[in-house]
């Protein structure tokens, strides 16, 4: 589910402090509907032939309650929420726990057998490779989702069938797939009115025939079953340094570091040259979380590469002394180049702090030499750590245009070996995600963020994966630099290249893990931690805090029960009330996430039993 921009925000903090804000425009008959108690689930917006009168939408009631649509209103709308067309349910439409409910854009005629309430012409045509779909009630939205475009027409676009339907998760488009089935719908291909099955593996950005012979699948870090390989999209991965004449043998110690911008794995990618490659191979995931670097090396043997931090890939390619360009692609799909002028011995090549990203690496005015040691030669650079502002507007090197090569790469470049040309000056800030700039981190003070829910005890991973905290933000914040740790010892500072951002009324969650194989089938995972949250009974804390102040803090003593996370009452969602008594209680039944287990991670809690 994604919100309206700052208007709904609000609204959010409105209801985290109890009910309805007087000022929430919502229709009275839907009053009571909560965001997450209807999930899109499927949709068909490409049929085959004309679109008039086939297309349809299915909407599922994840709670244990009956829920009435009566009031609330279906709408399509551009991508930019523009030219938006609406359906009121202006009679009672029940729709009974667990169970689906087809819309379908029946004209004339009778309703085909799946369709259980047309809407007409309300909404026109949806859009068939893009734009907004959602439940609303006046203003409150319910669910909403990205329609993407399906393989071909005829088939319907469906939620991942192993996993628990939630406004949170189907959020994210590499949970949605192809449906498989041939149901009612005739030709079409989907599953209207029943559970949707299993997503398959998903092929290259290049198609299968792209990048024939790459493992479809990996295995993560810590369990057993493999899951589809997240390959990045062009801007996901960025060339942030290369390394093209270390001192010493170039065959050991060339190296190149990239930054990721979103979750991605890097197995089956191509890096090197614009005349050679090498894949990054292997059965276990090569992750990356979104704002963390790698470095790819000729050799993962400190002794052998000058002390470089550990590399997760290698590579065999030579990286020319007298200029070149470094390229990253998956299949046919160039994901990111750079290009470099003479390599000075010793010195790496790197994208100044402020324009890191694979656009703006393009340029030849953001690059410029190293200037930090690193390893056991002398070397500078910055491997695996975020680079320096470059200051004196360029260097030594220029960049390239993804996809070609400079006609200029490999001519020499005055001021190479002047260090005191681009000596730089310590990066500051994270870089805005939606912007791409740098920018002061918005520090948050002491009520700005509440403890909202955690699980200690997931049932359907181990803890050390599945384990999770939310944090719901009452004003704009990052959370760059705040502390999460218990009350016996732990905690993790959350550190990353991006802003780190949540709005006001919205909700970050703090996991284990990030990977949606392993933890459980979380949304989207905000920052991990490494300690262990306490699941026997005794007296526990969790705090969060900034430059050692303290911003908000819980304590319970009760054993966590197995599957079930202990959540906040949403009338008691500021720093103060979540501290008495009768504050958190266990996750109702209705409310689950993922792969089963209990809680609402990443949206609206619901309220505690009086």
């Amino acid at each position: 589910m994604r919100g309206r921009g700052i208007l709904l925000a609000l609204l959010v903090g409105a209801w985290g402090c109890g009910g309805a804000s007087s000022d929430e425009a919502v229709d009275e008959a839907c009053a009571g509907l909560l965001p997450g108690d209807l999930v899109i689930t499927e949709y068909l917006n490409d049929p085959e032939g004309t679109d008039t009168g086939q297309e349809y939408v299915e909407l599922h009631n994840p709670s244990r309650d009956r829920v009435d649509l009566r009031g609330l209103a279906l709408y399509a709308a551009r991508s930019d929420g523009s030219q938006e067309k609406a359906y009121v349910f202006t009679q009672s439409v029940p729709v009974a726990p667990g169970s689906y409910l087809v819309l379908g854009d029946v004209r004339e005629g009778p309703r085909p057998a799946y369709v259980d309430h047309a809407y007409g012409e309300a909404l026109g045509a949806l859009g068939n490779t893009g734009g907004l779909l959602g439940v609303r009630c006046g203003e409150r939205v319910v669910d909403e989702v990205h329609l993407t475009a399906p393989a071909r027409s005829g088939v319907a676009r469906t939620y991942d069938g192993r996993l628990v339907p939630d406004s949170a998760g189907n959020d994210d488009p590499e949970r949605w797939c192809d449906g498989t089935g041939a149901g009612d719908a005739g030709t079409s291909r989907g599953s209207p009115g029943m559970a949707n099955a299993p997503c398959e593996s998903k092929s290259t950005p290049g198609g299968p025939a792209a990048d024939a012979g790459v493992a479809e699948t990996c295995v993560p870090d810590g369990v057993q079953l493999a899951r589809p390989v997240a390959r990045p999209r062009p801007g996901e991965l960025v060339i942030t340094e290369v390394m093209a004449n270390p001192r010493g043998d170039d065959t050991l110690g060339e190296w190149v570091e990239v930054l990721a911008t979103a979750p991605v794995d890097l197995n089956g990618l191509t890096v090197g040259s614009d005349s050679a490659g090498t894949k990054v191979e292997g059965t276990r995931c090569v992750s990356l979380a979104a704002g963390a670097h790698a470095v790819l090396a000729r050799r993962t043997e400190a002794v052998l590469n000058g002390g470089l931090p550990q590399p997760v890939a290698t590579f065999g390619v030579d990286l020319r002394n007298s200029g070149g360009v470094v390229m990253v692609r998956s299949g046919d799909v160039l994901i990111d180049a750079a290009a470099y002028g003479p390599a000075e011995e010793g010195v790496a090549t790197q994208v100044s702090a402020l324009l890191a990203d694979a656009s703006r690496n393009d340029s030849q005015e953001a690059w410029c030499r190293a200037t930090e040691p690193h390893g056991t030669r002398g070397d500078l650079g910055t491997p695996g750590r975020a680079n320096r502002v470059c200051s004196g507007g360029g260097g030594a090197d220029a960049g390239v245009p993804d996809g070609g090569v400079r006609s200029d790469a490999g001519t020499p470049d005055a001021g190479v070996a002047d260090a005191g040309v681009d000596a730089g000056t310590p990066a500051s800030g994270c870089i805005d995600r939606a912007t791409g700039r740098s920018r002061a981190p918005r520090v948050p003070d002491a009520g700005s963020l509440v403890l909202t829910e955690f699980m200690a005890d997931p049932a359907a991973v181990t803890d050390a994966m599945g384990e999770w905290v939310e944090v719901l933000a009452l004003r704009d914040v990052d959370l760059n630099g705040v502390s999460l740790s218990s009350g016996s010892g732990g905690g993790t500072v959350l550190t990353s290249t991006l802003c780190l951002s949540v709005r006001a009324g919205g909700r970050a969650l703090l996991a284990r893990s990030d990977d949606v194989s392993a933890n459980g089938g979380l949304p989207a995972v905000l920052g991990t931690f490494s300690f262990n949250l306490a699941n026997s009974a005794g007296s526990h804390m969790l705090r969060l805090s900034v430059d050692g102040r303290l911003l908000d803090a819980v304590t319970w003593t009760a054993a966590a029960v197995p599957g079930v996370a202990s959540q906040l009452d949403p009338s008691r969602s500021d720093p103060g009330r979540n501290d008495l008594a009768g504050s958190f209680c266990p996750a109702p039944t209705g409310a689950r996430y993922g792969l089963g287990d209990r809680g609402t991670p990443g949206v609206e809690n619901r309220p505690c039993a009086p």
